[in-house]
Protein backbone atom coordinates (compact mmCIF):
# COMPACT_ATOMS: atom_id res chain seq x y z
CA UNK A 1 0.00 0.00 0.00
CA UNK A 2 1.04 4.08 -0.63
CA UNK A 3 0.43 6.84 1.70
CA UNK A 4 -2.02 8.71 -0.42
CA UNK A 5 -3.10 12.01 2.01
CA UNK A 6 -2.12 13.65 5.55
CA UNK A 7 -4.15 15.50 7.32
CA UNK A 8 -3.76 17.59 10.58
CA UNK A 9 -6.79 18.50 12.28
CA UNK A 10 -7.88 20.72 14.73
CA UNK A 11 -11.02 18.31 16.03
CA UNK A 12 -11.86 21.60 18.89
CA UNK A 13 -13.04 23.47 15.94
CA UNK A 14 -13.84 20.71 13.17
CA UNK A 15 -10.69 22.48 10.78
CA UNK A 16 -8.07 20.82 8.65
CA UNK A 17 -4.92 23.13 9.25
CA UNK A 18 -2.87 20.58 6.86
CA UNK A 19 -3.64 18.71 3.47
CA UNK A 20 -0.85 16.57 1.86
CA UNK A 21 -1.26 14.58 -0.76
CA UNK A 22 1.08 12.12 -1.64
CA UNK A 23 1.95 10.41 -5.05
CA UNK A 24 4.20 7.77 -6.59
CA UNK A 25 8.06 8.07 -6.90
CA UNK A 26 9.36 10.96 -4.87
CA UNK A 27 7.44 13.45 -2.41
CA UNK A 28 9.47 16.09 -1.39
CA UNK A 29 8.47 17.70 2.06
CA UNK A 30 11.23 20.80 1.20
CA UNK A 31 12.44 23.10 3.88
CA UNK A 32 13.10 26.76 2.17
CA UNK A 33 15.40 28.09 4.73
CA UNK A 34 19.09 27.80 4.86
CA UNK A 35 21.15 25.69 6.18
CA UNK A 36 21.58 27.27 9.69
CA UNK A 37 17.77 27.31 10.52
CA UNK A 38 16.21 24.54 8.58
CA UNK A 39 15.62 22.50 11.56
CA UNK A 40 12.63 24.93 12.68
CA UNK A 41 9.75 24.77 11.10
CA UNK A 42 8.57 21.32 11.04
CA UNK A 43 10.20 19.25 8.16
CA UNK A 44 11.30 16.39 10.43
CA UNK A 45 8.08 16.46 12.71
CA UNK A 46 6.23 15.91 9.29
CA UNK A 47 7.77 12.64 8.81
CA UNK A 48 7.09 11.84 12.99
CA UNK A 49 3.31 12.79 12.08
CA UNK A 50 3.61 10.00 9.81
CA UNK A 51 5.09 7.26 12.07
CA UNK A 52 3.14 8.49 14.80
CA UNK A 53 0.00 7.53 12.58
CA UNK A 54 1.48 4.26 11.82
CA UNK A 55 1.46 3.74 16.06
CA UNK A 56 4.64 5.00 17.37
CA UNK A 57 3.77 5.46 20.72
CA UNK A 58 6.22 8.85 21.64
CA UNK A 59 3.61 11.46 20.79
CA UNK A 60 6.01 13.67 22.54
CA UNK A 61 8.58 13.54 20.01
CA UNK A 62 6.12 15.92 17.70
CA UNK A 63 7.14 18.45 20.26
CA UNK A 64 10.38 17.41 21.61
CA UNK A 65 13.83 17.82 20.15
CA UNK A 66 15.05 13.58 20.08
CA UNK A 67 18.81 14.97 20.15
CA UNK A 68 18.32 17.57 23.16
CA UNK A 69 15.32 16.65 24.54
CA UNK A 70 13.83 19.61 24.85
CA UNK A 71 10.09 20.23 24.46
CA UNK A 72 8.46 23.08 22.49
CA UNK A 73 5.92 23.99 25.10
CA UNK A 74 4.42 25.93 22.91
CA UNK A 75 3.11 23.59 20.51
CA UNK A 76 2.57 21.00 23.30
CA UNK A 77 -0.27 23.45 24.45
CA UNK A 78 -1.54 24.34 20.93
CA UNK A 79 -1.86 20.81 20.51
CA UNK A 80 -3.47 20.02 24.00
CA UNK A 81 -5.60 22.89 23.78
CA UNK A 82 -6.98 22.52 20.05
CA UNK A 83 -7.39 18.87 20.35
CA UNK A 84 -4.93 18.41 17.45
CA UNK A 85 -5.17 15.21 15.54
CA UNK A 86 -3.40 13.58 12.78
CA UNK A 87 -4.92 11.42 9.76
CA UNK A 88 -3.57 9.02 7.11
CA UNK A 89 -5.14 7.60 3.84
CA UNK A 90 -3.54 4.69 2.45
CA UNK A 91 -4.37 3.10 -0.83
CA UNK A 92 -3.58 0.08 -2.71
CA UNK A 93 -3.47 2.42 -6.51
CA UNK A 94 -3.46 6.21 -7.33
CA UNK A 95 -4.97 5.23 -10.36
CA UNK A 96 -8.09 6.86 -8.98
CA UNK A 97 -9.35 9.83 -6.39
CA UNK A 98 -11.26 7.23 -4.27
CA UNK A 99 -11.07 3.68 -4.15
CA UNK A 100 -12.91 0.88 -2.28
CA UNK A 101 -9.64 0.22 -0.21
CA UNK A 102 -8.81 3.28 0.94
CA UNK A 103 -8.33 2.83 4.72
CA UNK A 104 -8.25 5.86 6.60
CA UNK A 105 -6.39 6.06 9.98
CA UNK A 106 -6.80 8.82 12.55
CA UNK A 107 -4.52 9.44 15.47
CA UNK A 108 -5.33 11.83 18.31
CA UNK A 109 -2.29 13.67 19.69
CA UNK A 110 -3.31 15.25 22.83
CA UNK A 111 -3.06 13.28 26.00
CA UNK A 112 -5.27 10.24 26.74
CA UNK A 113 -6.56 11.05 22.74
CA UNK A 114 -7.50 7.66 20.84
CA UNK A 115 -7.10 5.41 17.70
CA UNK A 116 -9.25 5.21 14.38
CA UNK A 117 -9.83 2.98 11.54
CA UNK A 118 -12.32 4.13 8.43
CA UNK A 119 -14.07 6.38 11.46
CA UNK A 120 -14.31 3.70 13.86
CA UNK A 121 -12.76 3.65 17.50
CA UNK A 122 -9.96 0.88 18.16
CA UNK A 123 -7.95 -0.02 21.02
CA UNK A 124 -3.79 0.36 20.53
CA UNK A 125 -3.22 -3.31 20.07
CA UNK A 126 -6.45 -4.07 17.86
CA UNK A 127 -5.27 -0.71 15.50
CA UNK A 128 -1.21 -2.44 15.36
CA UNK A 129 -2.99 -5.69 14.74
CA UNK A 130 -5.08 -4.63 11.87
CA UNK A 131 -2.28 -2.02 10.08
CA UNK A 132 -0.17 -5.71 10.27
CA UNK A 133 -2.49 -7.53 8.19
CA UNK A 134 -2.83 -3.96 5.57
CA UNK A 135 0.59 -3.86 4.97
CA UNK A 136 2.45 -6.67 5.88
CA UNK A 137 -0.60 -9.49 5.77
CA UNK A 138 0.68 -10.94 8.52
CA UNK A 139 -2.63 -11.87 10.28
CA UNK A 140 -0.67 -14.33 13.28
CA UNK A 141 0.67 -10.57 14.08
CA UNK A 142 4.40 -12.25 14.63
CA UNK A 143 6.54 -10.06 14.48
CA UNK A 144 3.96 -7.22 15.06
CA UNK A 145 3.47 -4.36 13.27
CA UNK A 146 5.69 -1.84 14.96
CA UNK A 147 8.60 -4.11 15.00
CA UNK A 148 8.36 -4.62 11.04
CA UNK A 149 7.57 -0.87 10.01
CA UNK A 150 10.90 0.52 11.31
CA UNK A 151 12.58 -0.75 8.17
CA UNK A 152 10.18 1.47 6.23
CA UNK A 153 9.89 4.84 8.45
CA UNK A 154 13.26 6.05 9.05
CA UNK A 155 12.99 9.11 10.80
CA UNK A 156 16.46 11.04 12.47
CA UNK A 157 18.52 7.75 11.76
CA UNK A 158 22.29 7.63 12.80
CA UNK A 159 24.57 5.78 14.57
CA UNK A 160 27.21 3.76 13.19
CA UNK A 161 27.57 1.78 9.39
CA UNK A 162 24.57 -0.66 10.21
CA UNK A 163 22.89 0.67 12.34
CA UNK A 164 20.21 1.41 10.54
CA UNK A 165 19.59 -2.29 10.80
CA UNK A 166 18.73 -2.11 14.53
CA UNK A 167 14.99 -0.57 13.72
CA UNK A 168 13.75 -1.75 17.08
CA UNK A 169 13.82 1.07 20.37
CA UNK A 170 14.58 -2.27 22.56
CA UNK A 171 15.15 -5.80 21.16
CA UNK A 172 17.11 -8.75 21.47
CA UNK A 173 18.86 -10.78 18.89
CA UNK A 174 15.83 -13.36 19.56
CA UNK A 175 13.46 -10.69 18.29
CA UNK A 176 15.64 -9.08 15.21
CA UNK A 177 16.23 -13.04 14.11
CA UNK A 178 12.44 -12.98 14.15
CA UNK A 179 11.92 -9.53 12.18
CA UNK A 180 14.46 -10.22 9.86
CA UNK A 181 13.32 -13.93 9.23
CA UNK A 182 9.68 -12.52 8.43
CA UNK A 183 11.11 -9.51 5.75
CA UNK A 184 13.63 -12.02 3.36
CA UNK A 185 11.45 -15.18 3.89
CA UNK A 186 14.58 -16.84 5.71
CA UNK A 187 11.95 -18.99 8.14
CA UNK A 188 8.83 -19.37 9.44
CA UNK A 189 8.10 -16.75 12.18
CA UNK A 190 5.88 -18.69 14.06
CA UNK A 191 8.69 -21.30 14.82
CA UNK A 192 11.32 -18.19 15.33
CA UNK A 193 8.50 -16.73 18.65
CA UNK A 194 8.05 -19.85 19.29
CA UNK A 195 12.18 -20.56 20.01
CA UNK A 196 12.02 -17.03 21.50
CA UNK A 197 9.15 -18.09 23.86
CA UNK A 198 10.95 -20.95 24.48
CA UNK A 199 14.32 -19.42 25.28
CA UNK A 200 12.52 -17.10 27.45
CA UNK A 201 10.68 -19.53 29.36
CA UNK A 202 14.30 -21.12 29.91
CA UNK A 203 15.89 -18.34 30.68
CA UNK A 204 13.11 -17.35 33.53
CA UNK A 205 13.74 -20.93 35.10
CA UNK A 206 17.50 -20.62 35.21
CA UNK A 207 16.95 -17.16 37.18
CA UNK A 208 14.20 -18.71 39.37
CA UNK A 209 16.66 -21.83 39.79
CA UNK A 210 19.96 -19.18 40.68
CA UNK A 211 17.09 -17.46 43.80
CA UNK A 212 16.21 -20.75 44.76
CA UNK A 213 19.73 -21.49 45.63
CA UNK A 214 20.46 -18.49 46.76
CA UNK A 215 17.48 -18.36 49.17
CA UNK A 216 18.23 -21.82 50.11
CA UNK A 217 21.97 -21.53 50.72
CA UNK A 218 22.22 -24.98 48.67
CA UNK A 219 24.27 -26.03 46.13
CA UNK A 220 23.11 -28.59 43.36
CA UNK A 221 21.74 -31.95 43.97
CA UNK A 222 24.75 -33.77 43.91
CA UNK A 223 25.60 -31.65 46.98
CA UNK A 224 22.47 -32.61 48.79
CA UNK A 225 22.21 -35.67 47.96
CA UNK A 226 25.19 -36.32 50.36
CA UNK A 227 24.11 -33.69 53.11
CA UNK A 228 20.68 -35.68 52.79
CA UNK A 229 22.94 -39.04 53.30
CA UNK A 230 24.58 -37.56 56.62
CA UNK A 231 21.22 -36.88 57.99
CA UNK A 232 20.16 -40.65 57.49
CA UNK A 233 22.63 -41.92 59.01
CA UNK A 234 22.28 -39.36 61.91
CA UNK A 235 18.94 -40.30 62.48
CA UNK A 236 19.80 -44.43 62.30
CA UNK A 237 22.27 -43.41 64.94
CA UNK A 238 19.72 -41.20 67.16
CA UNK A 239 17.14 -43.93 66.74
CA UNK A 240 19.83 -46.56 68.04
CA UNK A 241 20.22 -44.57 71.30
CA UNK A 242 17.03 -44.34 71.95
CA UNK A 243 16.10 -48.43 71.79
CA UNK A 244 19.24 -48.65 73.75
CA UNK A 245 17.26 -46.52 76.43
CA UNK A 246 14.21 -47.70 76.52
CA UNK A 247 12.73 -51.22 76.78
CA UNK A 248 11.49 -51.80 73.17
CA UNK A 249 8.73 -54.25 73.51
CA UNK A 250 7.28 -52.55 76.82
CA UNK A 251 7.79 -48.72 75.39
CA UNK A 252 5.95 -50.19 71.78
CA UNK A 253 2.76 -51.74 73.93
CA UNK A 254 2.66 -48.68 76.41
CA UNK A 255 3.22 -46.16 73.64
CA UNK A 256 -0.07 -44.49 73.24
CA UNK A 257 -0.53 -44.30 76.92
CA UNK A 258 2.47 -42.61 77.75
CA UNK A 259 2.40 -40.31 75.31
CA UNK A 260 -1.00 -39.29 76.92
CA UNK A 261 0.93 -39.19 80.51
CA UNK A 262 3.63 -37.06 79.00
CA UNK A 263 1.45 -34.73 77.56
CA UNK A 264 -1.01 -34.46 80.90
CA UNK A 265 1.99 -33.98 82.90
CA UNK A 266 3.11 -31.10 80.67
CA UNK A 267 -0.08 -29.27 80.91
CA UNK A 268 -0.42 -29.66 84.53
CA UNK A 269 3.42 -28.10 85.38
CA UNK A 270 2.68 -25.14 82.67
CA UNK A 271 -0.75 -24.54 84.28
CA UNK A 272 1.37 -24.86 87.61
CA UNK A 273 4.01 -22.38 86.11
CA UNK A 274 1.06 -19.99 84.80
CA UNK A 275 -0.40 -19.54 88.68
CA UNK A 276 2.86 -19.14 90.40
CA UNK A 277 3.04 -16.27 87.99
CA UNK A 278 -0.57 -14.78 88.88
CA UNK A 279 0.52 -15.26 92.46
CA UNK A 280 3.62 -13.04 92.02
CA UNK A 281 1.67 -10.01 90.35
CA UNK A 282 -1.36 -10.40 93.11
CA UNK A 283 1.03 -10.04 96.00
CA UNK A 284 2.67 -6.99 94.35
CA UNK A 285 -0.81 -5.72 94.08
CA UNK A 286 -1.89 -6.11 97.67
CA UNK A 287 1.69 -4.94 98.68
CA UNK A 288 1.15 -1.70 96.43
CA UNK A 289 -2.75 -1.57 97.85
CA UNK A 290 -1.24 -1.60 101.94
CA UNK A 291 1.08 1.30 100.84
CA UNK A 292 -1.85 3.41 99.40
CA UNK A 293 -3.78 2.39 102.38
CA UNK A 294 -0.96 3.66 104.97
CA UNK A 295 -0.32 6.97 102.94
CA UNK A 296 0.21 9.77 105.18
CA UNK A 297 -1.45 12.71 103.42
CA UNK A 298 -1.47 16.32 104.31
CA UNK A 299 -4.81 16.68 105.97
CA UNK A 300 -4.97 20.32 106.73
CA UNK A 301 -4.06 21.02 102.91
CA UNK A 302 -7.17 18.67 101.27
CA UNK A 303 -9.10 20.89 103.87
CA UNK A 304 -8.56 23.96 102.75
CA UNK A 305 -8.58 22.74 99.32
CA UNK A 306 -12.08 21.54 100.16
CA UNK A 307 -13.43 24.24 101.73
CA UNK A 308 -12.10 26.25 98.43
CA UNK A 309 -14.05 24.21 96.39
CA UNK A 310 -17.01 24.27 98.31
CA UNK A 311 -17.16 28.41 98.27
CA UNK A 312 -17.62 28.27 94.25
CA UNK A 313 -19.54 24.86 94.17
CA UNK A 314 -22.29 25.25 97.24
CA UNK A 315 -23.72 22.17 96.10
CA UNK A 316 -21.25 19.93 96.84
CA UNK A 317 -22.78 18.11 100.00
CA UNK A 318 -20.39 15.12 100.78
CA UNK A 319 -18.61 16.65 103.76
CA UNK A 320 -14.10 15.94 103.71
CA UNK A 321 -14.29 13.68 106.49
CA UNK A 322 -16.78 11.51 104.45
CA UNK A 323 -14.60 11.60 101.25
CA UNK A 324 -11.54 10.35 103.31
CA UNK A 325 -13.65 7.44 104.44
CA UNK A 326 -15.08 6.50 101.12
CA UNK A 327 -11.08 6.21 99.87
CA UNK A 328 -10.15 4.42 102.94
CA UNK A 329 -12.70 1.88 101.99
CA UNK A 330 -11.84 1.42 98.39
CA UNK A 331 -8.38 0.62 99.71
CA UNK A 332 -9.46 -2.23 102.07
CA UNK A 333 -12.02 -3.44 99.59
CA UNK A 334 -8.89 -3.38 96.97
CA UNK A 335 -6.88 -5.64 99.92
CA UNK A 336 -9.99 -7.90 100.50
CA UNK A 337 -10.13 -8.31 96.80
CA UNK A 338 -6.40 -9.69 96.03
CA UNK A 339 -6.25 -11.18 99.55
CA UNK A 340 -9.00 -13.77 98.69
CA UNK A 341 -7.83 -14.35 94.76
CA UNK A 342 -4.08 -15.33 96.83
CA UNK A 343 -6.13 -17.66 98.31
CA UNK A 344 -8.30 -19.65 95.48
CA UNK A 345 -5.14 -19.47 93.17
CA UNK A 346 -2.82 -21.03 95.82
CA UNK A 347 -5.80 -23.05 96.00
CA UNK A 348 -5.89 -23.82 92.67
CA UNK A 349 -2.10 -24.78 92.16
CA UNK A 350 -2.30 -27.28 95.22
CA UNK A 351 -4.88 -28.87 93.68
CA UNK A 352 -2.57 -29.00 90.10
CA UNK A 353 0.08 -30.18 92.44
CA UNK A 354 -1.95 -32.93 93.70
CA UNK A 355 -2.71 -34.26 90.18
CA UNK A 356 0.88 -34.34 89.44
CA UNK A 357 2.31 -36.03 92.20
CA UNK A 358 -1.12 -38.68 91.50
CA UNK A 359 0.04 -39.17 87.74
CA UNK A 360 3.70 -39.37 88.86
CA UNK A 361 3.17 -42.02 91.63
CA UNK A 362 0.55 -44.10 89.71
CA UNK A 363 2.31 -44.46 86.39
CA UNK A 364 5.94 -44.71 87.84
CA UNK A 365 6.30 -48.52 86.23
CA UNK A 366 5.99 -46.44 83.04
CA UNK A 367 8.14 -43.77 83.40
CA UNK A 368 10.80 -46.17 85.02
CA UNK A 369 10.52 -48.13 81.18
CA UNK A 370 13.77 -45.71 80.63
CA UNK A 371 16.68 -46.96 82.48
CA UNK A 372 17.89 -44.83 85.30
CA UNK A 373 15.18 -42.42 84.58
CA UNK A 374 17.46 -40.22 81.95
CA UNK A 375 14.14 -38.61 81.28
CA UNK A 376 15.64 -35.34 80.32
CA UNK A 377 18.25 -37.46 77.99
CA UNK A 378 15.41 -39.15 76.36
CA UNK A 379 13.54 -35.94 75.50
CA UNK A 380 16.62 -34.44 73.91
CA UNK A 381 17.88 -37.25 71.76
CA UNK A 382 13.68 -37.51 70.86
CA UNK A 383 13.72 -33.92 70.04
CA UNK A 384 17.27 -34.79 67.99
CA UNK A 385 15.63 -37.18 66.23
CA UNK A 386 12.75 -34.76 65.06
CA UNK A 387 15.35 -31.88 64.22
CA UNK A 388 17.31 -34.14 61.82
CA UNK A 389 13.81 -35.84 60.57
CA UNK A 390 12.70 -32.46 59.50
CA UNK A 391 16.34 -32.14 57.61
CA UNK A 392 15.56 -35.09 55.82
CA UNK A 393 12.26 -33.91 54.85
CA UNK A 394 13.75 -30.75 53.96
CA UNK A 395 16.50 -31.85 51.99
CA UNK A 396 14.43 -34.15 50.28
CA UNK A 397 12.12 -31.52 49.34
CA UNK A 398 15.12 -29.26 47.80
CA UNK A 399 16.53 -32.16 45.47
CA UNK A 400 12.82 -32.55 44.30
CA UNK A 401 12.77 -29.59 43.85
CA UNK A 402 16.49 -29.00 41.72
CA UNK A 403 15.42 -32.30 40.31
CA UNK A 404 12.23 -30.35 38.75
CA UNK A 405 14.08 -28.06 37.64
CA UNK A 406 16.07 -29.64 35.62
CA UNK A 407 13.71 -31.66 34.44
CA UNK A 408 11.60 -28.53 33.22
CA UNK A 409 15.08 -27.01 31.50
CA UNK A 410 16.12 -30.43 30.01
CA UNK A 411 12.78 -30.54 28.45
CA UNK A 412 12.87 -26.63 27.03
CA UNK A 413 16.14 -27.22 25.75
CA UNK A 414 14.69 -30.23 23.99
CA UNK A 415 11.71 -28.36 22.66
CA UNK A 416 14.24 -25.54 21.65
CA UNK A 417 16.71 -27.89 19.66
CA UNK A 418 13.53 -29.45 17.93
CA UNK A 419 12.93 -26.39 16.74
CA UNK A 420 15.77 -25.21 15.89
CA UNK A 421 15.89 -28.06 13.46
CA UNK A 422 12.76 -27.71 12.34
CA UNK A 423 13.75 -23.59 11.51
CA UNK A 424 16.85 -25.24 9.87
CA UNK A 425 14.80 -27.10 7.58
CA UNK A 426 12.69 -24.67 6.53
CA UNK A 427 15.67 -21.67 6.27
CA UNK A 428 16.47 -20.42 2.84
CA UNK A 429 19.27 -17.71 3.87
CA UNK A 430 21.13 -18.29 1.40
CA UNK A 431 19.04 -18.13 -1.56
CA UNK A 432 17.09 -14.78 -0.36
CA UNK A 433 19.96 -13.30 0.29
CA UNK A 434 21.72 -13.98 -2.83
CA UNK A 435 18.26 -12.52 -4.31
CA UNK A 436 18.41 -9.52 -2.23
CA UNK A 437 22.46 -8.89 -2.58
CA UNK A 438 21.73 -8.99 -6.90
CA UNK A 439 19.66 -5.92 -6.36
CA UNK A 440 21.68 -4.19 -3.48
CA UNK A 441 25.41 -4.54 -4.91
CA UNK A 442 23.91 -3.04 -8.31
CA UNK A 443 22.19 0.09 -6.32
CA UNK A 444 25.02 0.60 -3.73
CA UNK A 445 27.41 1.05 -6.59
CA UNK A 446 24.90 3.64 -8.43
CA UNK A 447 24.85 6.15 -5.05
CA UNK A 448 28.07 5.14 -3.52
CA UNK A 449 30.41 3.26 -6.20
CA UNK A 450 30.50 -0.06 -3.25
CA UNK A 451 29.66 -2.94 -3.59
CA UNK A 452 28.52 -4.17 -0.25
CA UNK A 453 26.43 -7.35 0.62
CA UNK A 454 24.25 -8.61 3.79
CA UNK A 455 24.80 -11.87 5.38
CA UNK A 456 22.76 -13.92 6.96
CA UNK A 457 24.50 -14.90 10.69
CA UNK A 458 22.92 -18.39 11.63
CA UNK A 459 24.40 -18.01 14.82
CA UNK A 460 20.96 -17.41 17.26
CA UNK A 461 23.02 -15.87 20.03
CA UNK A 462 24.01 -13.09 17.46
CA UNK A 463 22.69 -10.28 15.20
CA UNK A 464 21.16 -11.76 11.99
CA UNK A 465 22.28 -9.47 9.93
CA UNK A 466 25.50 -8.17 8.74
CA UNK A 467 26.71 -5.79 6.26
CA UNK A 468 30.28 -6.45 4.55
CA UNK A 469 32.47 -3.83 3.05
CA UNK A 470 31.13 -0.76 4.61
CA UNK A 471 34.59 -0.17 6.73
CA UNK A 472 35.24 3.48 6.42
CA UNK A 473 32.25 4.79 5.24
CA UNK A 474 31.77 8.08 5.18
CA UNK A 475 28.44 9.74 6.44
CA UNK A 476 27.13 10.92 3.20
CA UNK A 477 27.57 7.66 1.74
CA UNK A 478 27.04 5.98 4.76
CA UNK A 479 23.22 7.51 4.39
CA UNK A 480 23.31 6.61 0.41
CA UNK A 481 23.79 2.94 1.14
CA UNK A 482 20.81 3.36 3.51
CA UNK A 483 18.45 4.18 0.47
CA UNK A 484 20.38 1.41 -1.79
CA UNK A 485 19.31 -1.26 1.16
CA UNK A 486 15.78 0.24 0.95
CA UNK A 487 15.22 0.43 -2.88
CA UNK A 488 16.93 -2.86 -2.66
CA UNK A 489 14.24 -4.30 -0.51
CA UNK A 490 11.38 -2.79 -2.55
CA UNK A 491 12.67 -5.06 -5.53
CA UNK A 492 13.45 -7.96 -3.80
CA UNK A 493 9.66 -8.22 -2.48
CA UNK A 494 8.73 -7.11 -5.73
CA UNK A 495 10.49 -10.25 -7.17
CA UNK A 496 9.20 -12.25 -4.05
CA UNK A 497 5.75 -11.62 -4.38
CA UNK A 498 5.98 -10.24 -0.63
CA UNK A 499 2.96 -8.15 0.59
CA UNK A 500 4.79 -5.35 2.39
CA UNK A 501 4.63 -1.14 1.95
CA UNK A 502 4.89 0.57 -1.27
CA UNK A 503 7.07 3.30 0.55
CA UNK A 504 9.86 4.55 2.59
CA UNK A 505 10.11 7.28 4.60
CA UNK A 506 13.82 9.11 4.85
CA UNK A 507 15.24 11.49 7.35
CA UNK A 508 18.75 10.62 6.18
CA UNK A 509 19.86 13.03 3.31
CA UNK A 510 21.46 16.54 4.35
CA UNK A 511 25.10 15.00 3.67
CA UNK A 512 24.66 13.49 0.16
CA UNK A 513 26.16 14.65 -2.37
CA UNK A 514 24.32 16.64 -4.63
CA UNK A 515 24.76 14.11 -7.76
CA UNK A 516 24.05 10.77 -5.38
CA UNK A 517 20.63 12.77 -4.44
CA UNK A 518 19.38 13.22 -8.13
CA UNK A 519 20.33 8.95 -8.52
CA UNK A 520 18.19 8.46 -5.83
CA UNK A 521 15.13 10.28 -6.66
CA UNK A 522 15.64 9.09 -10.58
CA UNK A 523 15.61 5.65 -8.87
CA UNK A 524 12.58 6.32 -6.90
CA UNK A 525 10.63 7.70 -9.99
CA UNK A 526 11.86 4.78 -12.01
CA UNK A 527 10.48 1.80 -10.00
CA UNK A 528 7.64 3.71 -8.93
CA UNK A 529 8.47 3.23 -5.04
CA UNK A 530 6.86 6.03 -3.08
CA UNK A 531 9.61 7.90 -1.71
CA UNK A 532 8.68 10.41 1.12
CA UNK A 533 11.66 12.50 2.20
CA UNK A 534 12.03 15.61 4.39
CA UNK A 535 15.25 17.83 2.27
CA UNK A 536 16.35 21.42 2.09
CA UNK A 537 15.96 23.49 -0.68
CA UNK A 538 19.45 24.18 -1.07
CA UNK A 539 20.28 20.55 -1.55
CA UNK A 540 17.52 19.80 -4.03
CA UNK A 541 19.25 23.03 -6.15
CA UNK A 542 22.77 21.40 -5.45
CA UNK A 543 21.48 18.25 -7.23
CA UNK A 544 21.03 19.45 -10.88
CA UNK A 545 17.07 18.50 -10.19
CA UNK A 546 15.23 21.12 -12.52
CA UNK A 547 13.04 23.54 -10.51
CA UNK A 548 10.05 22.12 -13.07
CA UNK A 549 10.86 18.46 -11.68
CA UNK A 550 11.07 19.89 -8.39
CA UNK A 551 7.98 21.51 -7.88
CA UNK A 552 6.40 18.52 -9.33
CA UNK A 553 7.59 16.12 -6.83
CA UNK A 554 7.32 18.74 -4.05
CA UNK A 555 4.10 17.60 -1.62
CA UNK A 556 4.72 20.59 0.78
CA UNK A 557 7.12 23.54 1.50
CA UNK A 558 7.63 24.72 4.80
CA UNK A 559 9.56 28.21 5.78
CA UNK A 560 10.01 30.41 9.07
CA UNK A 561 6.77 32.31 7.62
CA UNK A 562 5.07 28.91 7.14
CA UNK A 563 5.77 26.05 9.98
CA UNK A 564 4.04 23.35 10.14
CA UNK A 565 1.16 24.12 12.87
CA UNK A 566 1.79 27.99 12.52
CA UNK A 567 0.76 28.29 8.50
CA UNK A 568 1.29 31.74 7.30
CA UNK A 569 2.37 33.44 10.57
Amino acid sequence: MFIKLLRIINTLHNETLRNVGFHAGANFIVDTEDSEAHNKVGKTTFLRLIDVAMGAKNKKLIYTDADTNTETTELRKFIENNKIAVELVLTDSFDSEQNDTDVLLRIDLFSNGNYYINGKQAKQKDYYAELNKLLFANEPNVPTFRELIGSFVRVSVGGDNSAFLKILPYGNNAKYRSVYNFLFKISNPKIDKQINDLQTDLNQSERAEKKYKAVNHVEDVDVQEKILHEYEIEYESIKASLDDMVDANSYKNNRDEITRIRTEYAELTRQIADIDYELMRNESAISSAEKERERTADIELARNFYNEVHELLPSISVSFEEMVHFNECLCDNRISYFANLHKTLESKRDELKQRVDTITGKNSNLMALIEQSCLSEYESLQERLTDTAGQIGKRRDIITTLNNFKMHQDNLNKQIENAKRVSAEQTFSYEMTDAFNKYFKQMAYTFANERPVIVYVEDRSKFPIQIEALQGTSTGSRKALIAAYDFSYQLFAREQHMHVPNFIIHDILENIEGNVLKKIIETSEKIGTQYIVAILKEKLDSSGIDEATQRKLQVLQLSKDDKLFTRNG
